[in-house]
């Protein structure tokens, strides 16, 4: 079994979409006065590598503790802009779908990974990830939708299929490409909240 880390690390110098908050981490106990080692932390929900349930931008949607645990586990594949037309060739019932761009190499360069010129989703591929009715879609982007965009529409298509985004993945180069294998990306269990950050495992 290989376990492939898909999240982005969290520290006071990383990257954040330019609207919300950064992070701040905090070191309030030392061991050698306090007996013990503590730190404070504060991020928005949609920090780093994080989900984003209805709530997020469906009024009175359904939050993180609408949905069972399961939801944010099965059996997923990988595409990219040229595979993703072959979908229907996967004989196995699949939970997810994740979209592979590369611009998860950007991730350090927050002018460019938040910028105008990142790929596009495919529309066709958004439609077939809600007739598939799977439960997650997941992409290296900061967002589903092109930057700036105040319609949100692929957000709209997926949320309003109670299908779980999964935001800023890295490493998807580790995946297989078209190959089911095993994502794990669980919130952290905040109640009535809009979204999370998430520590994503592949398992292949």
């Amino acid at each position: 079994m290989n376990c492939i880390d898909l999240s982005h690390p969290i520290s006071n110098d990383m990257s954040t979409y330019p609207s919300d908050p950064n992070v701040s981490i905090t070191r309030v106990k030392e061991i050698i006065t306090d007996h013990t080692l503590l730190h404070t932390f504060t991020m928005g929900t949609h920090t780093g590598t994080h989900l984003d349930v209805p709530a997020h931008i469906i009024p009175d949607g359904k939050t993180l503790d609408d949905f069972p645990l399961s939801t944010f586990l099965g059996r997923t594949v990988k595409v990219d802009e040229y595979s993703y037309t072959r979908l229907n060739q996967i004989e196995e019932k699949m939970d997810g779908i994740i979209y592979e761009t590369g611009w998860h190499n950007h991730f350090n360069n927050p002018k460019k990974y938040y910028g105008q010129n990142r790929p596009v989703i495919p529309v066709c591929l958004v439609d077939k990830a809600v007739e598939m009715k799977i439960k997650f879609f997941g992409c290296d982007l900061p967002s589903v939708d092109v930057s700036g965009s105040q319609e949100k529409t692929v957000h709209h298509a997926l949320l309003g299929s109670d299908i779980i985004i999964y935001e800023s993945l890295t490493n998807l180069d580790q995946l297989p490409m078209l190959t089911v294998f095993g994502f794990y990306g669980f919130p952290l269990p905040l109640n009535g909240l809009d979204g999370s950050p998430v520590r994503v495992v592949g398992i292949i």
